[in-house]
């Protein structure tokens, strides 16, 4: 929860600051979805939230770096709404996808695509973010946030589950998270 990216704020600002003078109302929706990102990072007190209100949470980091990136951000999603109330660790999302934003399309030329998708498989779920950057660089650690995200997992899923990287450099990054079926339970 503490460790908001000040280059996130910083950004998200600037991107404020610029669509203020030609679309009032969209910075105004901009500032609302600031503000529902600060507020849901600051209000959530348990372990555990369930996949709907993490892809609230992403939603709105997701409109605020669709303003930014404008036409270079395009976003795939594959959720299956039986698992909608499914429960995971909270912040499990919104670090993964800030990567692949960060990490994968951000410097790119083209256009950078992240996909997102929430299935069930072999008795597990599935979820999986990736993007058509690439960039993922293997320095032996995930890096904090990814760390952090697999440690909350492994604690409240079991060992058997958390994170698997797969890097085709300059062509795709996939993260994969594996949660039980029936979810994860409190500590």
């Amino acid at each position: 929860q503490a460790q908001v990216n000040p280059h996130f704020l910083f950004n998200t600002l600037k991107t404020i600051i610029a669509i203020i003078r030609k679309d009032a109302d969209g910075a105004r929706d901009l500032l609302m979805h600031l503000s529902n990102f600060f507020r849901k990072n600051l209000q959530r007190t348990t372990d555990l939230s369930t996949l709907e209100e993490e892809l609230n949470h992403i939603n709105s980091y997701l409109v605020i770096e669709k303003a930014r990136f404008e036409d270079k951000l395009h976003l795939e999603m594959d959720i299956d709404p039986t698992l909608l109330s499914l429960k995971l660790p909270v912040f499990t999302l919104q670090p993964i996808v800030e990567n692949a934003i960060k990490h994968g399309i951000s410097n790119m030329l083209g256009q950078g695509l992240i996909r997102l998708s929430v299935q069930r498989k072999a008795g597990c779920v599935h979820i999986t973010v990736e993007d058509n950057g690439g960039n993922f660089e293997e320095r032996g650690r995930k890096g904090l946030g990814m760390d952090i995200v697999e440690k909350r997992i492994k604690n409240l899923c079991g060992e058997n589950h958390g994170l698997e990287i797969l890097c085709i450099p300059h062509e795709s990054t996939i993260i994969s998270i594996t949660i039980p079926e029936e979810g994860c339970k409190e500590s």
